[in-house]
């Protein structure tokens, strides 16, 4: 009869299957996003449903391979504190978007012609279903839901914190390229005629920090509540803010 592995020996190998989990995850949200994703169709209802279906697989992968849901800020022993920080996040977001719309000097900031150019029923349908669900909760079940999860038990919290926001910052290199350089991104602060790759690099830029926040409040409350707050704060309060002020 062969005998059992050392415990130091059976530690390292699920150490190392673990570590490989997080870089197959990784690898697979940065191709997702920036290769797969540009390839469906426009629609945003499709890419909506395409994300769902991956973060179910990603979610269902995780509890298959022992990841419980506190694991995954889902417990609901958190759900109170997590609420308290996500409701919390709204409402600073709310406040700072309100004062940036009644300060002549920072209105300009808000503006953005394509947006505001939008149908109503369209920029509903961005409100309540795309951004919240499509953005929000799919970024937050596999960034700082599964991939967290991960990332920690392989790595210092800290590490494991940058490491995720890296690649949440990769995540958006696609769109942020894909996206117009308009005027109102000039009067924003960015030079005029900036380049896509300088455009991505400004995102990048922007959501690395950004998803260092989110793993943090979702570390510190151990419940995804408060980064999907956070996230609902600036995105969705953000659209409506630019709506007013544009129309």
């Amino acid at each position: 009869m062969t005998a059992p592995a050392p415990p130091r020996a059976r530690q390292a190998t699920v150490t190392l299957l673990v570590a490989l989990g997080a870089v197959l995850v990784a690898a697979v949200l940065v191709v997702w996003n920036n290769l797969v994703v540009p390839h469906l169709p426009a629609d945003p209802g499709v890419r909506t449903i395409a994300n769902v279906a991956l973060v179910a697989v990603l979610v269902a992968g995780a509890r298959t391979c022992g990841l419980t849901w506190a694991d995954l800020g889902l417990c609901r022993t958190t759900w109170r504190e997590g609420a308290l920080w996500g409701g919390g996040a709204v409402a600073v977001a709310a406040l700072v978007y309100v004062v940036a719309y009644l300060l002549p000097v920072t209105r300009p900031l808000l503006e953005r012609p394509g947006v505001g150019a939008d149908p109503t029923s369209e920029l509903l349908l961005r409100a309540l279903v795309i951004i919240p669900i499509g953005t929000v909760l799919c970024e937050e079940l596999a960034f700082r839901g599964v991939l967290h999860a991960l990332g920690v038990r392989v790595l210092p919290a800290r590490a494991a914190l940058v490491v995720g926001a890296s690649v949440f910052g990769a995540w958006h290199v696609a769109g942020a390229m894909a996206a117009p350089v308009t005027a109102p991104v000039t009067e924003a602060g960015l030079p005029p005629g900036m380049s896509a790759t300088a455009l991505a690099v400004v995102v990048v830029g922007v959501t690395v920090p950004g998803g260092v926040l989110l793993a943090a409040v979702r570390r510190r409350t151990g419940s995804l509540l408060a980064p999907i707050g956070v996230h609902l704060g600036t995105n969705v309060i953000g659209l409506v803010a630019v709506v007013l002020a544009t129309r």
